[in-house]
């Protein structure tokens, strides 16, 4: 069995010779395009129409977003870490 050598003498010429050589990019530079089916958008626009939320809801979030937006949003991480063993002691 051949063991190679720790140190390749021509280590240093690889990577100068990779600094050198310019980077080619393979994909075209442009603008990254999004399209959505047919079916995409008609369920869009059916959710988009479905009032999931009560009024408190919308203000519980509206309060929430406005903590939020002034800085003064502050997350409770124990009832966070309570919220976390309910969901995994009712499986």
């Amino acid at each position: 069995m051949k063991i190679n050598p720790v140190m390749n003498p021509n280590i240093l010429s690889y990577y100068q010779t990779a600094r050198i050589t310019p980077v080619q990019a393979s994909v075209p530079i442009g603008r990254d395009e999004v399209s959505f089916s047919d079916d995409a958008l008609s369920f869009s626009k059916v959710m988009a129409e479905v009032e999931f939320r009560t009024q408190e809801e919308r203000n519980h979030i509206a309060e929430i977003t406005n903590a939020i937006r002034q800085g003064e949003y502050r997350i409770d991480s124990d009832k966070i870490a309570e919220k976390i063993m309910e969901s995994v002691f009712r499986r």
